[in-house]
């Protein structure tokens, strides 16, 4: 086992050398405002039975929680996604149904998650994987199962450890059958941290303490970090070092918030507001904004309303660019077994380009949903993830970057050398970053009446025509009858 932990503190921040000391227990520094990420890599060997038995079955397993809380990053930590916990699966060989089961079962460690058939899930379009998201609001579950399934009773670091979880604001889980490496990577949010490391016995540990930098000839799609990189049980003093390296991910410096324009309805309108039009960017790079949306079963995107050019103009849009399949437009929600559904929007922000807010409007439709006692459900629909994607001639070799996060859904529609610039999301109420909306129900008080003058319609219905074409048969008898009496006289 191998861990890595790294912490990014802001430039006005400053970290005396001094102050950092490897001691036989660990590192101990002093507390300043930083974000951290701790990054353990696993073999197969080293794993529960049961988990290490499935991945031996499966070609990727890539697993992605974030929070629904606000929160706040530092480069290179810029990406961004929908809250809950998003997976994607591609079996080795086509296991099937038991394959998913399997998968599933194991994913109850996170709590009570529907995805038991493969009905549960979206396909890609190229690939034989399949992917699944699920509201998740916080990782309980899990460390409750980690503490008691991974950890020993007498392993007091692996507890806190553990329970440390409580407060991340994101967890990857990634396994590729190319390494044969379980790779976990939780990452806590800007806020004041503890500069404190546990050595041990049983892994070896990276520490680096850094702060942005820019190191000589760094490349202008590069970051760099400067600071101090320790190896517990290794080195005796943090050793500094500043490096840089080409980033996936960036942050644009601008923010947007969303929320459902009021009267909702059934067929709710979900407004974007951005804080500017422009960015700044590579000037060879060619770049355009984009929003991700990971709706649930309740809520979708009708893709062919959204091929219409006119509508499309008028909110801001300029293409659907995907949409998961299938999507049912006619099903209720009960009726539907899929997760819901993802699309990529590319927006169409106004000109001229001088760093000005502006909105963009998204069409949604919502589902029928079962009888409610108030006439009314409340839905909590994840923010979108909003970038501008860049693309340039030269060529960014990302695998050089340590901290590169790939498969988090919206990458594997753009090229390998795209450059994510991302919009930081800001909550409109209550700091959680989630849009609400109402939507009419049939009240529960009035279903046995509506099932009844259903009911009762649908046979007077039935009645009506079926006197119909027994008149029409008496009658044409009738005629009949009375032709055969004239020719007869």
């Amino acid at each position: 086992m191998r861990e890595r932990v790294t912490f990014v503190h802001s430039p006005d921040a400053h970290v005396e050398p001094s102050a950092l000391q490897l001691q036989p227990a660990g590192l101990v520094g002093p507390a300043t405002t930083a974000i951290r990420q701790d990054r353990l890599t696993f073999a197969l060997n080293e794993l529960p039975l049961e988990l290490g038995s499935f991945l031996r079955t499966a070609g990727a397993v890539h697993v992605r929680w974030t929070t629904a809380e606000e929160h706040d990053s530092l480069e290179p930590f810029s990406s961004r996604l929908s809250p809950g916990l998003w997976l994607s699966f591609t079996p080795l060989t086509d296991g099937g149904p038991n394959s998913v089961r399997t998968l599933c079962g194991l994913l109850q460690a996170f709590g009570p998650l529907d995805c038991m058939t493969p009905e549960a899930f979206t396909r890609a379009e190229t690939a034989a994987s399949f992917s699944l998201h699920q509201r998740l609001d916080d990782l309980s579950a899990l460390v409750r199962w980690g503490v008691h399934e991974l950890c020993a009773d007498t392993d007091p670091i692996c507890h806190a450890r553990t329970r440390a979880l409580y407060t991340a604001a994101s967890l990857d889980i990634s396994f590729d059958s190319a390494d044969q490496l379980l790779k976990v990577a939780a990452f806590w949010p800007l806020r004041k941290q503890v500069l404190t490391v546990a050595a041990s016995d049983t892994r070896r540990t990276e520490v680096g303490v850094f702060t942005k930098d820019a190191p000589p000839n760094m490349g202008p799609l590069e970051v760099g970090l400067g600071g101090l990189l320790s190896v517990m049980r290794e080195h005796k003093e943090p050793s500094p070092t500043l490096f840089s390296f080409p980033s996936r991910h960036r942050a644009s410096g601008a923010s947007f918030s969303s929320e459902f324009l009021a009267p909702t309805g059934l067929h709710p309108t979900l407004q974007l507001r951005l804080s500017t039009n422009t960015i700044t960017a590579d000037s060879d790079a060619e770049c355009a904004p984009y929003a991700y949306l990971t709706l649930p079963r309740t809520v979708f995107a009708d893709r062919y309303q959204l091929g219409d050019k006119l509508l499309l103009a008028s909110k801001n849009l300029s293409a659907l660019r995907h949409s998961t399949l299938p999507v049912d437009l006619e099903a209720p929600e009960y009726a539907t077994k899929t997760w819901g559904s993802s699309i990529l929007l590319e927006l169409a922000p106004p000109t001229p380009r001088s760093g000005q807010a502006w909105t963009a409007e998204v069409p949604l439709h919502a589902r029928y949903v079962k009888p409610t006692a108030s006439g009314y459900s409340e839905l909590q629909i994840p923010y979108p993830a909003v970038f501008w994607a860049c693309s340039s001639e030269g060529t960014a070799d990302f695998s050089n970057n340590p901290f590169d996060r790939r498969h988090v859904g919206y990458d594997a529609l753009f090229g390998p050398e795209t450059t994510f610039w991302h919009a930081t999301p800001r909550a409109e109420v209550g700091g959680r970053l989630v849009s609400s909306l109402t939507i009419p129900t049939l009240r529960e008080d009035g279903a046995a009446w509506v099932r009844l003058g259903t009911t009762v319609v649908v046979g007077l219905g039935f009645a009506w025509v079926m006197g119909r074409i027994v008149a029409a048969a008496w009658g044409k008898g009738q005629d009949k009858s009375e032709a055969v009496g004239k020719r007869r006289r």
